[in-house]
């Protein structure tokens, strides 16, 4: 009997104890279900963030590409214009009489004009017979609001030159040299002031001013500047639409 007794001990479980286990297993339970939804909103969340960089990029690039199109068009049609007036020039080299002799040379003029030397003699040909700006004016033939204001224009100053018998190529740079590269007129009070610059500053010899050279540098450094300035900020601009386009389309 007391053996029976002992195994029926044994095997009789608690209520209690059921009952706990029961709670301890709900409770597991509970905490696998919130740990997995957790992490489930946690992804949800982080997609959620991903799409909305994405959107945000391609709205970016939608952007840049309208305003960039817009403005990189005109932007790269000015690109020739820079260097319209070299083009002027270096067609008229080699035309009409030169007088030789020592020429007028540097990297920045060699480069813009594309030419190995000016003839000292044809510039100081020139700027001894320019005429002033009244006389100029007076014989244009542009109808500009400018010109009416007594501004010089380059093809006014080379009619008047070629008259003269000048060289077309020295015309051309000495008037590029007056202008300094900003606008296709001349104030008639620079026109002056510059012309006399250089008669003053010329040498017995033909040599041309120090103010002319630095004048004409000046010239070129401006149309290179331009130049440089322009093609920069077209590349930035097709740098910002390449990027918005990688971060909006490409990286899903």
């Amino acid at each position: 009997l007391l053996a029976v007794f002992c195994l029926a001990a044994e095997s009789f479980v608690s209520p209690s104890l059921v009952s706990q286990g029961g709670n301890v297993s709900s409770r597991s339970k509970l905490n696998l279900d919130l740990d997995l939804g957790g992490i489930l909103q946690q992804d949800d969340t982080a997609l959620t963030a991903a799409e909305a960089a994405a959107a945000a990029a391609r709205g970016k690039f939608y952007f840049y590409f309208a305003a960039g199109s817009g403005a990189g068009g005109i932007g790269a049609a000015q690109l020739p214009n820079v260097f319209r007036d070299a083009n002027e020039a270096r067609a008229t080299i080699g035309t009409g009489a030169s007088k030789g002799g020592p020429e007028l040379t540097g990297p920045l003029t060699t480069a813009y004009y594309g030419s190995g030397g000016i003839s000292e003699a044809d510039l100081a040909d020139v700027i001894e017979k320019a005429p002033s700006a009244e006389f100029i004016s007076k014989r244009s033939t542009s109808d500009s609001y400018l010109a009416n204001r007594g501004y010089i224009f380059k093809g006014d100053f080379v009619e008047q030159l070629a008259a003269k018998k000048c060289n077309p190529f020295a015309t051309c740079v000495v008037f590029d040299a007056i202008c300094g590269g900003k606008g296709v007129g001349v104030s008639p009070v620079v026109y002056e002031d510059r012309l006399a610059s250089y008669r003053e500053g010329s040498s017995s010899k033909g040599d041309v001013a120090r103010t002319f050279a630095g004048d004409l540098n000046g010239f070129v450094t401006v149309k290179a500047a331009g130049f440089l300035g322009l093609a920069f900020c077209l590349l930035v601009d097709v740098g910002f639409v390449a990027k918005a386009y990688i971060e909006g389309f490409m990286q899903q």
